[in-house]
């Protein structure tokens, strides 16, 4: 292939998945200026003065959380493609992601914690963005508001079902009404400017400054509504394992960001030029009729989108955690071959279906939800400021000097927003911090709970040359037949097959230890490598790329191990855990409780590996924890 069409084929990509972006990653802030604007106006106040150092304040945000903050910094701080708090703890110290207890063990819970925020959010942005957008009906005709609620169920499960079909293919879809609704807020805002260029003088931050000397502590409840314009800015980092640095930045830079900025100037144009449009001034900016219902139809389309940047962002959080050991294996889908974060976990997609449906029904209303929405996006904000300190200072080994002014910033800024969002514990705020303590703990306990069991089963194990001995000295019974193992370690013996032992008496002539390694790449064309060790035992190494289904009794048939043993006559041994309250052990009672409900439900391994279910014996294992 030619540089050109090379060139071209980049390009075209490239464009694609800015597209995708421009639907998935920037629905949520996307659509802020609908209510950011009016809400920080509100608490602000309604002088001129007022409504220009509002004003600046939600651009300075804008600018300082987004551009500076996310877009340039945050971003760098991937594990391997992949973002969010989870690409953060991935890259943290092993002092430190390893520790269970003192400062640093309260550093990872924290940290996890914010995973949880990004739950907290995925239950939370599309119940209330599309709530939100539904309630338009009421300025059409009052009496439809009862269809408020059952509509938005509708859309929600409409919205959740269609996750399978992968964030590209969702992205591809919305895109282009996404680019629709940035153009046309942008165009709505050129046009306010247009008729009343007071609202530029707001670029300069003394307006901003001036309204924190005059405001002083109030400034912070006025900061609980600024944080509306930057709900979202979290999963610009959440989805980057969707889309990429480039397409995210690229879509920020050449559409979202002119656009929402225009839009918020635009909007203080128009409040400067007529104060009866306060309250309204996102729909004020179009006259009445046709104009009025065409937008508000487009908003409705982009409200509704707002939601996937959180859903996508959500599926991408627990990928992580369950590679990173902190939930218990679930089932996940890679819906794209050519980038490797566009997954779909079924599990998580239903309880956040479940959960967003169930706050529309018990809530009702946006305005009802309002005081949950912006805690956990502070909270994710200020934690995520803490993880990168680290970051920088172990791993991209930035002089102080530079790191620590910056990062200080982020903090202050962070912080403020932290205590600001928090006078709204007893109107909702109170949600995502139930959600994200009680997460975060079970995230916690799961990570403690596999450590206890794996320090368990390293103290009770077998050894290969205990096993050796037993076959030479004939004190156990040989089958006549090839038996297959499972393991995460090459050299370990197989719990089921110390079960075997223990309980039948007997083991295969043959036995084959297989271990699967995960690879970066959607296929991997590797041959699958034998090893024989003695003459009864052998180990099978098998790569797994992304895309691929893990299918063992498959790749025990390619021709590479064929030679070596027939795979269809083998049997597969597996063990189903059964875990034991032990006193001796780091877990308290409740603990114990809650690690083997978590391990009770993880995903069945022959299920998950594809085994033939005629030709799997399970052994139920007691283990003490």
């Amino acid at each position: 292939m030619s540089s050109s069409h090379k060139g071209k084929s980049k390009s075209t990509k490239t464009a694609t998945l800015t597209l995708g972006a421009l639907g998935v990653v920037y629905g949520d802030i996307g659509t802020s200026p609908i209510y950011a604007f009016n809400e920080s106006v509100h608490a602000g106040g309604y002088s001129r003065a007022e409504i220009l150092g509002v004003l600046s304040l939600v651009f300075w945000t804008l600018m300082a959380v987004v551009t500076i903050k996310y877009l340039t910094v945050v971003l760098r701080a991937d594990n391997r493609g992949e973002g969010g708090i989870l690409a953060l703890f991935a890259l943290m110290p092993n002092r430190i992601r390893d520790a269970r207890k003192g400062a640093y063990g309260f550093v990872i819970f924290l940290m996890l914690m914010a995973a949880a925020f990004i739950f907290a959010d995925g239950l939370l942005t599309p119940a209330i963005s599309v709530v939100s957008a539904v309630e338009g009906i009421k300025t059409v005709n009052t009496d439809l508001s009862f269809l408020i609620v059952p509509i938005t169920v509708i859309i929600l499960a409409a919205l959740f079902t269609f996750q399978f079909k992968g964030s590209q293919k969702i992205g591809a879809l919305f895109g282009p009404v996404m680019v629709i609704w940035f153009a046309t807020i942008g165009f709505l805002g050129i046009s306010q400017i247009s008729q009343n260029t007071d609202s530029l003088v707001a670029l300069n931050p003394v307006y901003a400054m001036s309204f924190i000397g005059s405001h002083g502590l109030h400034t912070l409840v006025v900061m609980s509504s600024v944080i509306l314009a930057v709900t979202g800015a979290e999963a610009l980092y959440a989805d980057l394992g969707h889309f990429g640095k480039g397409p995210i930045r690229l879509g920020w830079y050449s559409l979202v960001g002119p656009a929402l900025v225009l839009s918020y100037f635009g909007q203080g144009a128009l409040v400067l030029r007529d104060p009866s449009s306060i309250g309204n001034s996102f729909f004020g900016m179009v006259p009445s009729g046709l104009p009025s219902i065409l937008l508000l139809l487009l908003t409705t389309l982009a409200t509704i989108i707002a939601s996937q940047a959180l859903i996508s962002g959500v599926a991408s959080i627990a990928s992580q955690a369950i590679q990173l050991g902190l939930l218990p294996r679930l089932k996940v889908r890679h819906t794209n071959e050519e980038h490797r974060g566009q997954i779909y976990v079924p599990l998580v997609n239903a309880l956040l279906a479940a959960g967003s449906i169930a706050l529309v029904l018990i809530f009702e209303s946006s305005a009802a939800l309002a005081g949950a929405y912006t805690f956990a996006i502070a909270g994710t904000m200020l934690i995520t400021t803490l993880a990168l300190y680290f970051v920088a200072k172990e791993r991209w080994k930035i002089s102080k000097y530079i790191s620590y002014p910056v990062l200080a910033l982020f903090a202050v800024m962070d912080l403020a927003f932290l205590i600001s969002t928090s006078t709204k514990v007893a109107t909702g705020a109170w949600l995502p911090m139930l959600i994200g303590f009680c997460l975060g703990s079970m995230m916690w306990i799961w990570r403690k709970g596999r450590f206890e069991l794996n320090h368990r089963l390293v103290e009770t194990s077998m050894t290969w040359s205990s096993i050796k001995r037993m076959r030479t000295q004939k004190k156990v019974a040989l089958t006549e037949n090839v038996g297959i193992y499972l393991s995460a370690v090459t050299d370990a013996v197989p719990q089921a097959l110390e079960q075997q032992i223990s309980v039948l008496g007997s083991m295969p002539k043959k036995i084959i230890v297989v271990t699967i390694e995960s690879v970066d790449n959607p296929k991997s064309h590797a041959t699958p490598e034998f090893t024989k060790v003695n003459d009864f035992l052998a180990t099978v190494k098998l790569e797994s790329g992304f895309m691929e289904q893990r299918n063992i009794p498959r790749a025990l048939r390619s021709k590479a191990i064929a030679d070596h043993f027939d795979e269809r006559e083998a049997v597969y041994f597996v063990t189903d855990r059964t875990l034991l309250p032990n006193d001796k052990t780091g877990l308290n009672r409740l603990e114990e409780i809650i690690f083997a409900t978590l391990h009770r439900n993880a995903a069945d391994p022959a299920k998950y590996f594809n085994l033939p279910a005629h030709r799997v014996i399970t052994f139920d294992v007691a283990v003490d924890i």
